[in-house]
């Protein structure tokens, strides 16, 4: 009966043991993970080839529009942020800037909002500027200014670490809009 206790007590040792050893390479492989993601947004920003993927946008506004005269809201739960659930993106090239993204808010002049000839913030522009710089929090801001886009002045990508990032676009006769996502190689 005792040895019985013994083995019961080096077996309740040996789990326990287990089960720290576990968490120990659990915890480190968590922060080699957050290591390895970082390292690889950094690579993927000095290549200067990647893609901003658009999840949401946040218009200067809130998200609210006019509809035949009355005010309509773009989100749902009123805040503004609308969610985009198609394959919204700005590309980034060393050769070329292309934008595929949505438009919410008001246009003082031009094409109006939801009108045929409004085509969002779409266009490919092969004359820009580039810069990045490091940030706040050890975020990169990324500063784009194409030349050969229609009213588009400039475009600010600030990135984080583990790589979602905020894409603020500041156009001409446009108020201003921002969207949330993250990057990706593509």
């Amino acid at each position: 009966m005792k040895t019985l206790k013994y083995i019961f007590i080096i077996a309740l040792f040996l789990l326990a043991g287990n089960t720290y050893a576990q968490d120990t390479v659990r915890k480190t492989s968590r922060a080699e993970r957050q290591e390895m993601k970082a390292a690889e947004v950094r690579q993927l920003l000095e290549s200067k080839k990647f893609v901003f993927q658009a999840q949401y946008a946040n218009p200067l506004g809130g998200g609210v529009t006019t509809l035949n005269g009355r005010l309509f809201n773009l989100s749902p739960n009123g805040n503004g942020h609308i969610y985009l659930n198609y394959n919204y993106d700005f590309k980034i090239r060393p050769d070329s800037v292309i934008s595929y993204l949505p438009y919410y808010g008001r246009a003082t002049f031009d094409a109006a909002y939801n009108s045929p000839n409004d085509n969002g913030v779409m266009f490919t522009s092969t004359k820009f500027g580039y810069s990045a710089k490091a940030g706040k929090k050890g975020n990169t801001v990324i500063t784009i200014t194409p030349r050969d886009a229609k009213y588009n002045q400039k475009f600010i990508l600030e990135v984080t670490d583990s790589g979602t990032a905020t894409l603020q676009a500041i156009i001409t006769n446009r108020n201003t809009i921002s969207y949330d996502g993250y990057i990706t190689e593509k």
